[in-house]
């Protein structure tokens, strides 16, 4: 992919992102491709980037006595980041790929400096930062409210994809239920 093939995708896919101009977008932004299998981020590190996957899938979980905690999923379109590291601290989770993946890698450092100096990218580290609370909001009320029948209901209406392309076991996780309350969930639908 190009710089002008990275801007256009990057545009289309971030359209509150018009008003940055492409020198700037240049200046944080890079293209890079990770097997299925990497750590972008590991609990208790510091990392200096965000990702935008292009093609992939990812997981972010915590670990709790060695057992995975998934907490989300990731797939097109959808940015890869921890608030935590953003701001310069140790990150409380992993985020691992699923599949081999394309990402355009976001330098936060980078990106921190020209929000301050440019009102298009401060907007744009707003919106992203305020997807990512919004997305927080749901995930937490969905675990404190909402039965594991009715989470994975939910699920399956808005990422049907996660059933293809991601482990039972990771999905059970994410939903807060044991593999085999999954399956008999499953099995009543």
């Amino acid at each position: 992919m190009n710089s002008n093939d990275l801007i256009d995708f990057v545009k289309a896919a971030m359209p509150y992102l018009e008003e940055v101009p492409t020198v700037q977008i240049l200046k944080f932004m890079s293209v890079i491709q990770k097997p299925k299998g990497t750590k972008l981020f590991s609990e208790g590190k510091r990392h200096s980037n965000f990702y935008f996957i292009i093609k992939g899938a990812a997981k972010s979980y915590y670990l709790k006595e060695g057992k995975e905690i998934c907490l989300w999923f990731a797939f097109e379109n959808e940015t890869l980041g921890s608030i935590m590291t953003y701001n310069g601290m140790p990150s409380n989770e992993t985020i691992e790929l699923l599949e081999d993946a394309e990402l355009v890698c976001y330098q936060s450092d980078v990106l921190r400096k020209l929000a301050k100096e440019n009102l298009a990218v401060s907007n744009l580290t707003h919106k992203m930062l305020e997807e990512h609370a919004l997305f927080l909001e749901y995930r937490l009320h969905q675990l404190l409210f909402i039965s594991g029948k009715e989470r994975y209901e939910n699920l399956v209406e808005s990422a049907p994809e996660v059933f293809q392309r991601v482990s039972l076991t990771d999905i059970a996780s994410y939903l807060g239920v044991s593999r085999e309350t999954l399956s008999r969930i499953r099995n009543q639908g």
